[in-house]
């Protein structure tokens, strides 16, 4: 099935753009939802035939999606900690201009 591949290949596309540390919500957004969109179709595809839901091809893109997601979530909370650190900095900041 070619959604399966497009999605695949998409997925790739996320996946570089993590490893690249410049990470681009924007795009990353615009990946992620036109997997959504595909994957949609192969959702209404295996609503006329359940069968290709235990398909080794479609077992193996489950898996990839878990690690995939996996991989998203540790990179949001490693710039939520970012995030955190920065704030607190700023904070410091602030409170050492009081005193200028």
């Amino acid at each position: 099935m070619i959604e399966l591949q497009t999605i695949r290949d998409l997925d790739h596309q996320i996946r570089q753009i993590l490893t690249l540390g410049d990470i681009n919500p924007e795009e990353i957004t615009k990946l992620v939802d036109n997997r959504e969109q595909i994957l949609q179709n192969v959702l209404d595809y295996i609503k006329v035939n359940p069968e290709f839901a235990k398909s080794e091809d479609w077992l193996s893109l489950m898996e990839e999606t878990k690690q995939l997601v996996g991989q998203l979530q540790s990179e949001t909370n490693q710039i939520g900690t970012e995030l955190i650190k920065f704030r607190r900095g700023n904070k410091s900041v602030q409170q050492y201009k009081k005193f200028l």
